[in-house]
């Protein structure tokens, strides 16, 4: 009898497996009313049913183009293009009416975001439904096909009453490039019999993934920064429409059920207005009733949080809206077991699907409230700025070019600025006019022009589920001051990017020289321009005083000094070339007429070093950081224009190095080198070639014996309560996710040519700490005194950040190994240390060999 039970079991539980297999008729994912039979339904146009394959986003868009052209309730809109050219759209669906009427929606909508006019039941509230940002979590993107039939074929009551009341702006697919990737891979190990073993390769994408974009960037992490094509393109759509809500739709682990906003409670931006938090709950009723009704498990309150600004859900946050993040347990193929038994991609599809027409029914029964919210936000926030003693900020910075930049991101997210029109001092800050600009906090984005200049010390909670500090002000290195006045009255308006020139300066109609100064940001690009043109480059490493026709300039260390001597090129090329490259990078270049022979430092001075063309490739492949390379790849590719090889790690002893001169090892484990694949890199190295390395990459050069690296210890002197249910709260905050520090550095080394003050800003974002080196010349950046800047860290290592190495240089052989213990080039906008990285990238074999940190072996 026992047998036959077991059997029976077997064969009951089998076929609940098989049922789960079958890919399920439309009626499984939505409501059973009349749908338009002009219409084509998913499976009707696709030739199966939606999670029967993983779609590409061009085959979603396809899609939504016949939609468009087979109904008056749907209109496309393109936002942007991303790196692999591929669209980027919204599909606007409401009622007729309203899509005739969408101007005077959206000017509604945009007064009613500055607290003009009365509250308007008889518009639609405005919804943004974004899916699959993170390339590997489609079933947003096919929830959002389901949820677009749905509305604009549906023939029930219901549907009318969504379009009646709901101005939905549907995105499909914020990334399609990891898309692609991703459908791609799952699709390619797809079996004809469903395998839902974990360990098949279906589970298992090839590095680097599809959760990121074509330079293997967080999509979900660049709102605020706006380093990439389809986040610019996004929040531009956006803050011309200025959504009510914002539904931000992801996927998490494969043992998880789902989860919806509010986040952990102490983990909230402060911010944000706490009336946001009270909708966020109210909207997750109806989540929460939906989920019950179809007995899907779901949770709230708990992982997640609201407080980093520039990811999806908390930066509308920022700009008004109810923003909701919303993630799925994910099956991150087709079917794959999990603790809770086998997930389908058709389940984890119809749980998007679910929160989204809840979010539709929310929306019409919390209206009144929800625009009553978008009307009082600007006041809500002006109330909680009173009671602070910043009103404002103003800034500068020397560098046309860096200064424009900032400027361009304010005025990408909406912020009002000002132009400084009379000099102004702040304590030992000098703002000059013309070049300083002001940003109240009393202004349409008080928020984000709050968040984008805040440094914040002090946390109700040691928990964050990304960084606790971000300040791009401090990232790009400008001199920031706070302003306790918030009249703006008499400064005028800044609409447009003032124009960065270029200037080449003559103190002679005769070129002897020309010389580069060092703090200009697109002097590296220019560096490798004029190399690739096979024009001789000389930096110096000493401070050159001039003197020509009663005319005095300094030109300091790390001037860029271009002789007419021993070139290949005539002068008439050259002078050509110098005033293409000063128009074309804003530079300004002086033409000097002699070679400087009544000054201690002539042209010819031994000081006065050759540079090397930078031949370069960057290591890849499994166990590296697929972000840590997508942003070296990103900033050698995008910002300096150079051509990097990317080397994948498992094919190492098949390449031949002797093409390149310099490798930069990104964060990440290396413990795929084997022992001959590490004798071969040191090889390379002792010939005279430069290593680049990243994060703990330097640990593994340690632990190689290639570089002298010694680790701090750091003692946990935090109390434990020995409790297993107090297990978690004794262990919170022992982490570094994101965290601003003040880093003291050696502007004489050629690391930090360039940077005029003796301190800089540094992201930290683990807990590893470095002893400097033994040869007091190659830790060029440590940890300063007062070190702490923006960001949360735990208390147990304060003691021992002060006076850390965060950047140190190295000699083995011949060669030059130069260590960014922290991510210099963190998520591509953190601009001081790519100024930096570039230093490193050009100058490193001009370094002195006597001030290098000796490897083990040497």
């Amino acid at each position: 009898m026992a047998s036959f039970l077991r059997i029976l079991i077997f064969l009951l539980i089998v076929q609940q497996l098989n049922s789960q297999h079958q890919y399920p008729s439309l009626h499984y994912y939505l409501p059973d009313i009349p749908y338009d039979q002009n219409i084509p339904s998913p499976e009707a146009y696709f030739g199966f049913q939606v999670g029967e394959w993983h779609l590409s986003q061009e085959k979603v868009q396809a899609y939504f183009e016949k939609l468009a052209t087979k109904s008056d309730k749907i209109e496309l809109v393109a936002y942007g293009t991303t790196h692999e050219n591929r669209t980027l759209f919204v599909a606007m669906i409401s009622s007729e009416k309203h899509l005739k009427n969408k101007k005077e929606i959206q000017t509604y909508h945009q007064d009613l975001s500055l607290g003009k006019g009365d509250v308007n039941l008889s518009m639609p509230a405005i919804l943004y439904q974004g899916y699959s940002i993170h390339g590997n979590e489609l079933s947003g993107m096919h929830a959002s096909v389901l949820a677009a039939y749905y509305l604009v074929a549906g023939q029930s009551d219901e549907v009318k009453n969504i379009l009646n009341h709901v101005f939905v702006l549907m995105d499909p697919c914020l990334n399609p490039d990891g898309t692609q990737r991703f459908s791609t891979w799952v699709n390619s190990y797809k079996s004809n019999h469903t395998v839902t073993d974990a360990q098949s390769s279906e589970f298992s994408e090839s590095w680097p993934g599809g959760r990121y974009n074509h330079y293997w960037s967080d999509m979900n992490r660049d709102w605020l920064l706006l380093v990439h094509p389809e986040s610019r393109g996004r929040i531009r759509f956006l803050l011309d429409w200025n959504p009510t809500v914002l539904t931000d739709h992801h996927e998490m682990g494969t043992n998880n059920t789902f989860f919806f906003q509010p986040g952990v409670p102490e983990q909230n931006n402060p911010n944000t207005p706490s009336k946001n938090f009270l909708l966020t709950e109210e909207i997750g009723k109806f989540y929460a009733g939906a989920f019950d009704s179809i007995g899907s498990l779901y949770y709230t309150k708990h992982n997640f949080d609201d407080y980093y600004y520039g990811k999806g859900s908390t930066y509308s946050d920022a700009i008004g809206a109810i923003g909701i993040l919303l993630e799925q347990g994910s099956s991150r193929g087709h079917a794959q077991n999990s603790s809770r038994g086998v997930i389908t991609f058709p389940f984890t599809i119809k749980n998007q699907l679910t929160t989204s027409l809840a979010t539709y029914s929310a929306l019409i029964a919390l209206k009144p409230s929800l625009l009553a919210y978008r009307k009082n936000f600007l006041n809500e926030v002006y109330k909680q700025l009173d009671g602070e003693k910043i009103k404002g900020y103003i800034f500068t910075d020397k560098d046309d070019v860096k200064r424009n930049r900032f400027l361009d991101l304010l005025l990408q997210h909406g912020v009002e600025v000002f132009g400084l029109e009379n000099d102004k001092t702040i304590g030992t800050q000098f703002f000059p006019k013309g070049k300083s600009y002001v940003v109240p906090l009393q202004q349409k984005k008080p928020l984000l022009a709050k968040t984008i200049f805040e440094d914040v010390t002090r946390f109700s909670d040691s928990s964050f589920y990304d960084i606790s500090g971000w300040t791009l002000s401090r990232a790009f290195g400008l001199t920031v001051g706070g302003l306790t006045n918030k009249e703006t009255s008499s400064l005028s308006v800044i609409n447009n990017i003032p124009v960065a020139e270029g200037e080449v300066i003559r103190y002679t109609d005769k070129a002897y020289a020309w010389v580069i100064p060092p703090d200009q940001w697109e002097m590296h690009r220019a560096l490798f321009d004029l190399q690739q043109e096979n024009i001789r480059v000389q930096i110096s490493f000493t401070d050159i005083p001039y003197e020509e026709g009663g005319q005095k300039v300094l030109f300091s260390k790390g001037s860029l000094v271009i002789t007419v001597a021993n070139q290949t090129h005539t002068n008439e090329f050259i002078t050509k070339k110098m005033e293409d490259i000063a128009k074309k990078y804003a530079l300004k270049i002086h033409i000097l007429g002699s070679g400087n022979a009544t000054s201690s430092v002539t042209l010819g001075h031994p000081d006065i070093k050759p540079l090397q063309k930078p031949e370069v490739a960057i290591l890849t492949g499994n166990g590296i950081s697929s972000t840590s390379a997508g942003e070296i790849w990103y900033h050698t590719d995008v910002e300096l224009n150079i051509p990097a090889t990317l080397l994948d790690i498992q094919k190492w002893g098949n390449f031949r190095l002797d093409k390149y001169n310099t490798l930069v090892l990104p964060s990440g484990n290396y413990g795929l080198m084997s022992e001959s694949d590490v004798t071969k890199l040191k090889e390379w190295v002792r010939q005279g070639n430069t290593l680049i390395t990243f994060g703990n990459a330097a640990k593994f050069l340690s632990g190689q014996k290639i570089i002298m690296l010694k680790t701090k210890t750091t003692a946990d002197t935090g109390k434990k309560s020995g409790n297993y249910g107090s297990f978690d709260k004794d262990n919170a905050g022992k982490a570094i996710n994101g965290v601003i520090f003040s880093i003291d550095i050696d502007n004489t080394h050629p690391v930090f040519f360039g940077f005029e003050k003796t301190f800089s800003f540094s992201m930290k974002t683990d807990t590893f700490l470095y002893q400097p080196t033994t040869n007091l010349y190659a830790s060029p950046a440590k940890y300063s005194q007062n070190y702490h800047i923006s960001g949360f860290h735990p208390n147990h290592l304060k003691t021992s950040i002060p006076g850390s190495a965060v950047v140190t240089v190295h000699g083995y052989g011949n060669g030059r190994i130069i260590c960014f213990l922290d991510p210099f080039l963190f998520r591509n906008y953190w601009m001081v240390g790519q100024k930096a990285f570039n230093n490193a990238l050009f100058y490193s074999k001009t370094i002195s060999a006597a001030t290098l940190e000796k490897g083990q072996e040497e």
